[in-house]
């Protein structure tokens, strides 16, 4: 496994194969961005859009959809990039061509090319992360977590205005909470932010799993205002409503600036 592929990064990377496993963690944290693939044999590049974790579209320089996961199927070598929060500039995907994205897959992990993803291990019958399972948050982490999430949810309500932020942030939520249950805690306030009402469900979840959320929660709420006052504003909106936290988060690996895309020499969108 390369090492920058990691969950709890806005910017996930690995090689092909990492593919299933960058593919579950997208999937498991209902994450919003572009997965793009860059052929290391010959001319090659695939970006992959996701939406809340879904396949909505995929662009490349062989054709359409179909054109792509049939080429992809053939490829060897590849490094790949997620980047959280990239739009799309579309939804074209339909439910069997994403069956046929995860058949992609499955003929690339019998070739040897994508390893299999990993799976949770099992102690004394309850599921733990196979990887520093023990490993809690600590109560600094916690304060720096919470103070981001609030500061940042602020931002979203002075932006839209209190009201209309109560619906947004409760879909928010709602988002987060099917793939992380203890984020059921999180309440709004009449303010139009994000509370903790129960700070006890939080208490043995594990690291990992908590810093994930919290990297979820943060992206889609950029990712909310991106469409209103555009993707680079609203990435300085974010930037700076975290002010003297935003240091520690991104030592936490639950933001990153995107300095590419502030310096607006991104590549165009398909």
């Amino acid at each position: 496994m390369v090492a920058q592929a990691n969950p709890h990064r806005s910017s996930w990377q690995g090689t092909l194969r990492d593919l299933a496993n960058i593919v579950v963690t997208i999937r498991r944290s209902r994450a919003f961005g572009r997965l793009t693939l860059r052929n290391e044999d010959r001319l090659g590049v695939a970006h992959l859009y996701f939406h809340a974790g879904k396949l909505v579209h995929i662009i490349s320089n062989c054709g359409d959809a179909n054109a792509t996961l049939r080429d992809l199927q053939g490829w060897t070598r590849a490094i790949m990039r997620f980047e959280r929060g990239a739009p799309s500039t579309g939804e074209t995907i339909t439910e069997e061509q994403e069956q046929a994205f995860d058949a992609m897959i499955l003929h690339l992990q019998r070739r040897g090319i994508v390893a299999a993803p990993r799976t949770p291990r099992v102690v004394e019958g309850a599921v733990v992360s196979s990887q520093n399972a023990e490993q809690l948050i600590t109560p600094q982490e916690w304060r720096v977590l919470v103070e981001g999430t609030r500061r940042v949810s602020m931002a979203v309500a002075h932006l839209i205005g209190p009201v209309e932020a109560m619906n947004v942030l409760r879909d928010i939520l709602d988002d987060c909470s099917s793939t992380f249950p203890a984020f059921a805690s999180l309440q709004i306030a009449p303010t139009g932010y994000l509370q903790v009402t129960d700070i006890s469900k939080f208490d043995r979840i594990p690291r990992g799993e908590l810093l994930e959320g919290f990297a979820a929660l943060i992206s889609i709420c950029q990712y909310f205002c991106s469409p209103i006052i555009g993707e680079v504003e609203a990435h300085k909106l974010v930037i700076q409503a975290l002010g003297d936290v935003r240091t520690a988060l991104i030592s936490l690996g639950v933001f990153h600036i995107d300095n590419v895309l502030l310096s607006g020499s991104q590549p165009r969108r398909g």
